[in-house]
């Protein structure tokens, strides 16, 4: 149990995913949704239940986005599991700031990051780190020499090779986007931007060449297991990004870490995405038993646990005003994801 985190234990947990379930991939959301979100973050909390974000972006994107801009008196019953799995910050009253949990911490080695980023890529990443007095071409230096002294194969990063094929298919390679998520990289052929441009025939074939050479260079350096103790692959396709991903690292991870800490069981937990479709980023937490699962997106998978509400945000927002008035009105958590979960709740 976190000692920062207090008014435990919680009575559930409404884990959710954020881009394109919540709000829109990218967008920062406006005051008028802060204040909405804000509100129904307050009923979770009156009624101890616990609101955890998880995604895939970095806790440096999500905070000014949305955490930063959210009231402290919610930020209690918040814990946030971000980089795809890989960390997880509480809100600390004291400092008034969002704090890593360094015991869950599961990061890319810098050999690794250097093995898919490149010279110039790992430099941008850790460029923050250099200016709290950590010094990025010292590391990359050392990287650089694990690299060489493990027989890496490739002159550049992983990301580089990728983008001289984006170049043969007729795209600017200048136009992706990479992030690094501490135990994870994504990498956007097309830049951060909606769905549709990755839609198109061309782009289909073009991200499905990459995805595959991809796959081909982590096989051939057996998946960058001698420059750290996990393995680094592929885990899911999505709809945009090409991820690596330190095996494990992934949202499973954060729902069975939050029943071990917090104490609750599977049928406490509420969660909503948009891609819990098989090869979808949600799809692993249908490997936890138990656990109510409501999609939102444009497909999912129609298995027994899977309850589809409909499509798109809109969706996700009624939900959530719903189950908030049926916590008002003294309907306990646990009957009321159980009536999701059986088809039987108001918008189901």
């Amino acid at each position: 149990m976190n000692a920062a985190v207090d008014l435990r234990p919680f009575h559930g947990a409404w884990m959710t995913d954020i881009d394109d379930t919540i709000v829109p991939s990218g967008v920062i959301p406006d005051e008028t949704w802060v204040e909405w979100l804000s509100d129904k973050l307050r009923c979770l909390r009156d009624h101890n239940i616990a609101w955890i974000p998880m995604t895939g972006v970095a806790i440096d994107k999500l905070a000014p986005r949305i955490l930063n801009r959210l009231p402290q008196d919610v930020c209690s019953h918040i814990i946030y599991y971000g980089g795809d799995g890989s960390q997880k910050y509480f809100f600390d009253p004291k400092s008034k700031k969002w704090l890593e949990d360094i015991g869950y911490r599961r990061i890319l080695t810098d050999a690794q990051t250097l093995a898919i980023l490149g010279d110039t890529g790992f430099l941008k990443a850790h460029s923050d780190d250099s200016d709290n007095g950590v010094d990025a071409e010292a590391r990359l230096t050392a990287a650089r020499k694990t690299l060489q002294d493990g027989h890496f194969s490739g002159e550049s990063g992983i990301l580089e090779e990728l983008g001289s094929i984006l170049e043969e298919h007729g795209y600017d390679a200048g136009e992706a986007e990479t992030y690094f998520r501490g135990g994870s990289i994504s990498w956007m052929m097309l830049g951060d931007v909606a769905v549709e441009p990755y839609q198109t025939p061309d782009a289909i074939s073009t991200r499905a060449h990459l995805l595959e050479c991809a796959k081909e260079r982590l096989d051939e350096e057996d998946h960058l297991t001698r420059f750290g103790t996990e393995a680094v692959h592929i885990p899911f396709h999505g709809s945009r990004g090409i991820k690596f991903v330190l095996r494990d690292n992934d949202k499973e991870r954060g729902t069975r870490d939050l029943m071990a800490q917090e104490g609750l069981s599977p049928e406490d937990i509420l969660f909503t995405g948009n891609e819990l479709f098989d090869g979808g980023n949600d799809h692993v937490i249908t490997r936890v038993n138990g656990v109510t699962l409501v999609s939102v997106g444009e497909r999912f998978d129609p298995g027994p646990d899977i309850v589809n509400a409909g499509v798109g945000i809109s969706v996700h927002d009624a939900l959530m005003e719903s189950i908030c008035n049926s916590l008002v009105k003294g309907h306990p958590w646990r009957s009321i994801i159980s009536g999701i979960r059986s088809r039987q709740h108001v918008l189901l």
